[in-house]
């Protein structure tokens, strides 16, 4: 009787290129060499299909890394079994096999829709308070205004990537007004994010926030998409949206304000210190702008 080998891991990462295209990856481990065939069976699913065990959970795996959706698992019987890849996008794809132990089968997911979307477009980061005005303390040290650097560093690193152009409304211990802050956005701004920590008096509070501009159509829906994005991918609880009429000054320019996290709570104070939490935070955002806009426009 054939030994079949044993599928024991499924993951996902990012493949960002310096030079060349960006992929999200889908791997697929198994005790031993395996045979696999991957078939586009519509513009949104992929279909690795694979000869041998299924030694872990069948069901869901969600990834929302904006090209990638979520890949199923199931069994198929007599020694089959399927990987069913959801995309949110049309993407091209391809598959290769990794020899050694694990022996695994890599599907290539090509991310050139969103460096596609992102190309060429304006962006303009707010990284809350600076100087004198250092925001909310954490229970242990950090304080809003630095936080909210590092995150800022992180959009403008991705979105740089990306081929946006960057405007950052403060440098690190400048604390510029409001309307000095706005004026960096003209007409021709695609997205204006101003980055904030929470605060509370009381400890047990948690969790991130998004206010919206009301004077851009759609904009409660944007809110509401960005922070599923947010609490989706970094596990960070959700304390709701609202309109910002702050934001309203900006007229019709898409605008958002992100609470990131509650910084007086403990937990959230230290989920800021993990480098992967701002990186998930952007990509998350980055995401949902991008299917916000795709969606209004098909």
């Amino acid at each position: 009787m054939e030994e079949l080998p044993r599928f024991t891991n499924i993951f996902s990462r990012l493949q960002i290129q310096e030079e060349g295209e960006d992929e999200s990856l889908i791997v697929v481990e198994a005790t031993g060499p395996f045979p696999f065939e991957l078939v586009a069976e519509d513009p949104y699913l992929y279909r690795l299909k694979a000869r041998g065990k299924l030694n872990m959970f069948a069901g869901p795996l969600e990834v929302r890394d904006g090209i990638v959706r979520q890949v199923f698992i199931q069994e198929e019987g007599a020694g089959e079994v399927s990987f069913l890849i959801h995309l949110e996008v049309p993407a091209e794809g391809f598959a290769t096999a990794q020899g050694g132990l694990p022996a695994r089968a890599i599907v290539h997911i090509s991310r050139r829709p969103m460096r596609e979307f992102y190309q060429g477009r304006r962006v303009v980061i707010d990284p809350g308070h600076g100087g004198p005005d250092a925001g909310y303390r954490g229970p242990v040290n950090l304080w809003g205004k630095d936080v909210v650097w590092t995150t800022a560093q992180e959009f403008a690193t991705a979105l740089k990537h990306l081929g946006v152009e960057v405007v950052i409304t403060r440098e690190g211990e400048e604390n510029p007004s409001w309307e000095e802050r706005i004026k960096k956005a003209g007409p021709g701004t695609a997205l204006f994010l101003s980055i904030h920590t929470h605060g509370s008096m009381d400890r047990k509070v948690r969790g991130a926030a998004v206010r919206y501009n009301p004077r851009v159509k759609g904009g409660e829906v944007l809110g509401r998409m960005v922070l599923e994005a947010i609490t989706s991918k970094t596990k960070v609880p959700g304390r709701g949206i609202e309109p910002c009429h702050e934001l309203a000054d900006l007229g019709e320019i898409p605008a958002l304000l992100l609470e990131t996290v509650t910084i007086t709570n403990w937990v959230d104070e230290g989920i800021l210190r993990n480098p992967y939490f701002h990186r998930k935070l952007t990509l998350a955002t980055l995401s949902a702008f991008y299917h916000f806009t795709f969606k209004g426009q098909h």
